[in-house]
This record gives structure tokens, sequence and C-alpha cells, in this order.
């Protein structure tokens, strides 16, 4: 017989950007880190796209709430991106230090997508707000959040708006060698004496699964590679505003 899965988490990336989506995401990723004895490293991405309006003549802005139209320049972009990074680092910093791990913060500049799968080589577990800036709807998937779910080697952590950790924890076990580790790691996250609840789909995003979840009302779900499909298992858990850790081995 062979071994039991395990699941570990050595170096936690985070995408930090000082919105609230990236705080959520950074706190329960030092949370993590601390639990699982991890370095933390964040990352936090010059956005190119940003910059190239900004070169543009009719570049521009539009502040929500209110609706005002600013003029953005290259000059005001780059100082902006240096101010957000600055306040990432201090929340890096800040959050590292009350659960005291080691962490280290990494300046990009490129296309966001881009930037993080290069650092996500380096990672075991990459934890993201689901949503990014957008205003989707509460179960959708952003567009870097959905390339680390399709195209990252590391495990995904995905939290919707204000989603957090630490409760009860349910494992998706679909059979196969990466259900059996994903209930590995829902039992090592679990709060003591609490063990994970279990729950088997007939196919991906099963609706009485989804339906026997939402009665669970967990804060984290634990799925393996086949609950990742678009409109499968994890929008349908995000929507109802629980934790998606998508584990990989």
């Amino acid at each position: 017989m062979g071994d039991d899965p395990r699941f570990s988490a050595e170096r936690i990336l985070v995408g930090v950007d000082a919105s609230a989506a990236s705080l959520d995401a950074l706190a329960a990723a030092a949370a993590l880190a601390g639990r699982l004895g991890a370095r933390l490293a964040g990352l936090f991405v010059e956005d190119e796209d940003l910059l190239r309006l900004a070169a543009l003549p009719f570049g521009g802005v539009v502040r929500v709430p209110g609706g005002e139209r600013e003029r953005l320049d290259r000059a005001s972009a780059e100082a902006s991106l240096r101010a957000v990074a600055s306040h990432a680092r201090g929340a890096l910093e800040r959050a590292a230090a009350s659960h005291r791990v080691t962490w280290s913060v990494q300046v990009a500049r490129g296309p966001v997508v881009r930037e993080l799968l290069a650092a996500a080589e380096a990672a075991d577990l990459v934890v993201l707000g689901a949503a990014g800036h957008g205003r989707r709807s509460r179960g959708a998937i952003g567009a870097t959040a959905r390339a680390a779910v399709d195209r990252a080697r590391a495990s995904v952590l995905l939290l919707s708006r204000g989603a957090r950790m630490g409760g009860d924890v349910v494992a998706v076990d679909d059979g196969t060698p990466a259900g059996a580790l994903a209930l590995a790691a829902a039992r090592l996250l679990a709060p003591e004496g609490r063990p994970p609840a279990i729950a088997c789909p007939r196919t991906g995003g099963d609706p009485a699964m989804i339906d026997a979840i939402a009665r669970l009302a967990p804060t984290l779900v634990v799925v393996p590679p086949a609950a990742a499909a678009p409109g499968g298992a994890i929008e349908r858990i995000l929507a109802l505003g629980i934790a998606v850790l998508l584990v990989r081995s």
C-alpha cells in the first residue's frame, strides 16, 4: 500500500496591490504561512497596460464613485504605482509580523497575468482575490485568478469578496489521487477538534454537492483539479462566499 498523500507548502505567493480583495488575500496567506511554517512572498505588478494608457494623449481614469474623469499622464501613473507599492509592502510587513513568518516582496513590471505566472513557478501555493478589481458577481473569477487556476503549477487559494478563513472545512473527494490530496489538505487546515466534512461529487459541479456544501456553511472548501473547469464547482462555491483551495501535487 502506498503512503497517504501529504499536503505542504513551503513558499506561499500572494498578489498585493492594496485593494480590499488583495488585503483579504494577504490576511489569508499570512495566516496560512504561520500555520504551515511557510515563507510568505508578496508580488506587486506595475501594470504595463496602465502605463501604456498613461502615455496616450487621451489617457484618463474615471473615479468611482462620482464619475469624475481625470487626466492620466506617465509621470502621475508612475508616482501612483510607487505609492501603491509602498502601501502594499507595509501591509505585507505587518501581516507577516503578526504571524511571525519570514517574508519578501517582489516588484515586477509587465502584464499582470504573465508576471504572476512567472512568480508562481517558484511557489507551492498562490493566494488571490477571486474577482480582482472589476464589479463582477460574487462567484465570478477574474482574468488573473482564472489564469492561475488554469495554468499555474502550484496549488491556488481563491477568496471571494468578504470570504474569511478559520472556520469549518469541506473536502471534495472525487475518488482520484488528487481527491485524496484534497482530503489530506482539508484535514491539515481544519480547526483542531473539528475534522473536515467530505463531499463526493457525481459529476463536476454536481448541484446536490453544492447544495450540501451550502448547508454545511464552511469557510473553506478544498477541491481537486477536476473542479476547475469554467462554470464548474469553483465558481458555484465562490458564489456562496466560501474560499476555495485547488490542490495540486
